[in-house]
């Protein structure tokens, strides 16, 4: 097997001329990219918490290639990029490789690499001496502490190697801040952009006890009249559109830019009724047909013969759901029922279900139970989810009890 060889970019990017791995980038993004290489990165593993998806980090590890990828439970960006084994990786910094199969790293290797500006630090306890710069760390075992020399200070020492144990690279960090101590998650990067709509936030727009829309607030990139020579990248700025139901499909594209994807519908095995309005419209030829939005989260569907809006699907990107990596997640405040309760993208279902109660009041109407086949007609492995519906909304909800999907559609009764 060949040594993939990446550039280390600290508190950015692990890099070659094949995948970029950004910190801040989303986990859909990610996933898409290691896709497209599959002929060079194998051997991939995603370890989620089914129980606490929105509380325990999202892990992908390239087994192969000794990398590890943490991605935040709630904003699911990439927070953290690890390298846990070098014997099949080569590592350069600013056109110097400091390891390599072979040759893996020592701590001299990596002071003269990176610049020793300041001593390193031994954690006892761990038994393990850490250098870190801006933006990356670098950690070595020290199996017999008599090797080193320490000078405490507040439990953590400057240490000095004898030549003759030196100790070898075993964990390197690529992350967001000044210190391990003070990382932070990262906010998406313009370069991962790449000019589509990144979603801040969505909310419903009422009128009277009626959602008549939604309004989305999101960053693009601006196109200035005059950019800097200095600076390829465009600036950033924030919009807030409101989209409501019977909106064109022109008036939508203008409001949100093209979607990443048109579908059309291949049948009519829609949970969600039709409308009164287009129920009697029939025409094979003309399916009704989708905005994708992938990195809002968001799906709008429209009527085949009006080209107006019908429908609103928000995904909340959940590990373990059948289309986890393909959304971006959608941070949404939907207010449902007649007494309104606010639905968001972490809520579960005890904290909606007095929206879908029987009538008596006295227990939970049954759901309708979607069960997905994979494209190839194979089985759904992920299992099925739990449709539960009131005038204008529809959750999608998982075994877990968290929300796959949220699907809002205009109330007909006038």
């Amino acid at each position: 097997m060949v040594a993939l060889e990446f550039e280390v970019v600290p508190d950015k990017a692990l890099r070659n001329d094949i995948i970029e791995l950004i910190l801040g980038m989303p986990i859909n993004q990610a996933l898409a990219a290691l896709q497209n290489v599959s002929r060079f990165i194998r051997n991939i593993e995603l370890v989620y918490s089914d129980t606490e998806p929105f509380e325990k980090d999202i892990t992908v590890t390239l087994k192969s290639d000794g990398i590890r990828l943490l991605f935040d439970a709630k904003s699911q960006v990439l927070k953290l990029i690890e390298v846990f084994d070098f014997k099949n990786i080569t590592l350069h910094y600013c056109g110097t490789v400091f390891s390599k199969p072979g040759q893996e790293a020592n701590v001299d290797i990596v002071e003269k690499c990176f610049g020793a500006t300041h001593p390193g630090v031994f954690d006892e306890q761990l038994k393990m001496y850490m250098l870190s710069w801006r933006g990356v760390s670098f950690c070595f075992p020290t199996k017999d502490s008599s090797t080193v020399q320490p000078s405490y200070a507040h439990g953590l020492g400057s240490l000095h190697f004898a030549n003759s144990a030196l100790p070898f690279l075993q964990k390197m960090t690529i992350f967001s801040g000044n210190t391990p101590a003070e990382m932070k998650i990262p906010e998406i990067p313009t370069a991962v952009h790449c000019g589509n709509n990144h979603l801040i936030s969505i909310d419903t727009v009422l009128e009277g006890d009626q959602i008549v829309g939604l309004c989305f607030v999101f960053m693009v990139e601006d196109q200035p009249q005059s950019l800097s020579r200095k600076s390829s990248e465009l600036p950033m700025k924030r919009l807030e559109r409101i989209i409501r139901f019977g909106d064109s499909q022109q008036s939508v594209h203008t409001a949100l830019g093209a979607p990443s994807k048109i579908y059309y519908k291949s049948d009519e095995k829609m949970l969600i009724q039709r409308g009164s309005n287009s129920e009697n419209l029939k025409d094979e030829d003309k399916p009704d047909f989708f905005f994708n939005y992938f990195t809002m989260g968001v799906d709008i569907l429209f009527d085949c013969i009006t080209r107006k809006v019908l429908k609103f699907v928000l995904h909340t990107n959940i590990p373990g759901h059948y289309d986890f990596g393909i959304y971006h997640r959608c941070n949404f405040s939907v207010k449902a029922g007649r007494e309104p309760i606010e639905i968001t993208t972490e809520s579960k279902l005890e904290d909606f279900r007095s929206i879908f109660m029987s009538e008596d009041g006295d227990t939970l109407a049954k759901p309708v139970i979607l069960n997905k086949n994979s494209s190839n007609g194979g089985e759904n492995p992920f299992g099925a989810t739990f449709c539960y519906g009131t005038d204008q909304v529809i959750v999608e909800v998982m075994t877990n009890s968290h929300i796959a999907s949220l699907i809002l559609y205009k109330n007909d009764i006038e």
